[in-house]
């Protein structure tokens, strides 16, 4: 089962990497997404010069992380099980949580993204995982501070304060305020892990 399987799934023609990512969301009728994606680049490139990260791997990795939503959420169990993905309870429970895994998927597949960074900090921007590398919690980090939702984040004061620190006590801050908050449903093992790992660093 490939992306191009799904026929509502309206793929662009060829063209700057940039430009059809953008198409991606256009053509699949996500301006709020598209919206969302391009304030996540743009805070993931404030991190970027910050931390001494690659400005357009960070931009790029932003645009990506959500692409993966063109696919209805119903379809992804089916697809990411096709591909010898095991599902984590969190993903059963809620299937939406398989888009960053989907948003890797359609990055590498349709699109031909090859870079490591790129491709782990998309697959896991919701969640983050053990041992993250500075792109991974860079795009975590930025994900959260630029959020889809109306207003200021309630969490966004204490991940400033963590992010002036270093990407680990941001991350964690987030990790933290959310799971003490009652903001996340059901952990997903990856969240778990990370939130392990990060407090053993810490």
């Amino acid at each position: 089962m490939e992306i191009r399987d799904f026929e509502y799934i309206k793929i662009p023609p060829p063209a700057s990497l940039e430009e059809r990512i953008t198409e991606t969301y256009f053509l699949n009728n996500r301006p709020k997404t598209l919206k969302h994606v391009q304030e996540v680049a743009d805070t993931c490139v404030k991190i970027a010069d910050q931390y001494g990260l690659d400005r357009e791997k960070c931009r790029i990795a932003g645009l990506l992380h959500d692409i993966g939503a063109v696919m209805k959420s119903e379809h992804m169990v089916d697809y990411t099980v096709s591909h010898g993905i095991q599902l984590d309870e969190a993903e059963k429970m809620y299937p939406f949580l398989l888009h960053q895994r989907v948003s890797r998927m359609f990055a590498e597949d349709v699109l031909g993204i090859k870079d490591e960074d790129i491709l782990s900090a998309v697959e896991c921007h919701t969640t983050l995982k053990s041992c993250p590398g500075k792109y991974d919690m860079a795009l975590f980090i930025a994900d959260k501070l630029s959020w889809d939702r109306e207003g200021v984040p309630p969490y966004f004061n204490e991940v400033k304060r963590g992010l002036q620190l270093s990407l680990e006590s941001a991350s964690l801050a987030y990790i933290t305020y959310s799971m003490d908050n009652g903001m996340i449903l059901h952990p997903h093992r990856w969240l778990l892990e990370a939130k392990e790992y990060l407090e053993r660093i810490n």
